[in-house]
């Protein structure tokens, strides 16, 4: 594998949020970092679909799962026996086997990018859809993938996405407490008309916080204050 100069990077958003889950995440880098030279697994993808409109909204890799392979300072090799193993597994878990949409490897010591290896392995992972790549390597360097198979092979090499922190109950809350109490912010809303639609939309976000129940009139009136604001600002929107 050549270690080629790169021109800098612009990953491209694909339209779609691309999330890892942190504990999956986890498990690549310490994978990463115990193996000398390259290793790879598999990846659970959840696809998120929009009830209103029917299209894909996010795609979510929910776990990795190490394979038996043969692995050198630059290739790995999964073992296929293993593969079909780790199918029969997931299935006699309930787990549809099909979700295996992600392929992640390490370049350990060597940059994040697309080798002519990489290109093959895509290619004898490709289903009849889509699926995700990611390489990573001992710096925490990254690079996703986004392969499209129908109606024709199509890919973006560099795509926006994301670690996907699991949500703390009460967190945010706690948070939020603490930032008014030991957080002093001066006034920062507009005094002109030519940013008005700052205002305005602040105070659609507080009033539509206020009808879906999130916030009482009280509450409203709490966030009003803390921020400086006089109600009647906002009454004529």
């Amino acid at each position: 594998m050549q270690n080629l100069q790169r021109t800098p990077r612009q990953p491209v958003d694909a339209g779609v949020k691309i999330q890892v889950e942190a504990e999956a995440m986890q498990k690549l880098w310490l994978w990463t970092d115990f193996a000398r030279g390259e290793v790879s697994c598999l990846g659970l993808v959840d696809e998120v679909v929009s009830t209103d409109t029917g299209r894909t909204t996010a795609l979510i890799v929910t776990d990795f799962f190490l394979v038996k392979q043969d692995c050198t300072s630059d290739e790995t090799d999964m073992d296929v026996a293993d593969v079909a193993r780790l199918i029969s597994e997931l299935e006699a878990k309930g787990i549809d086997s099909r979700k295996l949409r992600c392929w992640a490897h390490s370049h350990a010591t060597m940059s994040v990018f697309w080798s002519g290896q990489d290109e093959s392995c895509i290619s004898g992972l490709a289903n009849a859809e889509w699926l995700l790549s990611l390489v990573v390597n001992k710096r925490r360097d990254t690079q996703m993938r986004l392969d499209q198979f129908h109606p024709s092979h199509m890919y973006i090499p560099d795509v926006v996405w994301e670690v996907k922190y699991p949500l703390v109950d009460g967190l945010a809350e706690a948070c939020f407490d603490e930032f008014k109490a030991k957080v002093h912010e001066g006034t920062f809303m507009p005094r002109t008309r030519d940013v008005v639609s700052g205002r305005d939309r602040l105070w659609n976000e507080l009033d539509h916080a206020r009808e879906r129940g999130a916030l009482t009139m009280d509450d409203l009136d709490d966030e009003l204050n803390w921020l400086g604001i006089e109600r009647d600002d906002f009454e004529p929107y």
